[in-house]
């Protein structure tokens, strides 16, 4: 929200207990970065308040996480509006953001890189080194091996999907 006491100067204002961090990425994630100081203690009513530049993204965490549970970016106009973590990963490195949406796309579905064995019926019709679809995402779904009664599933590696022409 914006303070109209201060001309030009975001405000954010959120329960004491949490803290705002600079929101950086790791491991091409959303991470906390350094720690933002409030410009003023806990209120009586036990929130505390950040001024920030237009521009800035914030992540939040409760006082005991490592972890962000929540994003803000501050607008040009000053206003402070709630967006995605993916929102925000893709506000602090924009070159990276269709790597990081091939990579949501994948974990969607619930594959990793790593092959995982699955049970098929026979006859299935699943051949190696061949892509297919998965749980309604086209694309994303690696064969590895195939039996008469076994698959072995992986992702589609971003780079992969790229020599597809599927990302």
């Amino acid at each position: 929200m914006s303070d109209p006491s201060r001309n030009g100067v975001a405000v954010l204002v959120m329960p004491a207990w949490e803290q705002a961090y600079e929101a950086v990425l790791a491991k091409d994630c959303l991470a906390l970065g350094a720690r933002f100081c409030p410009v003023e203690g806990a209120h009586e009513d036990g929130r505390a308040r950040y001024e920030l530049a237009p521009g800035t993204v914030v992540a939040v965490a409760s006082a005991r996480s490592s972890s962000p549970s929540r994003a803000y970016v501050v607008e040009a106009d000053g206003t402070v509006a709630e967006i995605s973590t993916a929102a925000a990963e893709d506000l602090v490195d924009p070159a990276g953001a269709n790597r990081r949406a091939w990579r949501r796309r994948c974990s969607r579905v619930g594959l990793t890189e790593a092959p995982c064995r699955f049970a098929v019926p026979a006859g299935h019709g699943y051949e190696a080194e061949t892509v297919y679809g998965w749980a309604g995402e086209e694309h994303v779904a690696a064969c590895v091996r195939a039996t008469a009664r076994c698959a072995w599933f992986r992702a589609v590696t971003y780079e992969e999907a790229l020599e597809l022409g599927v990302a």
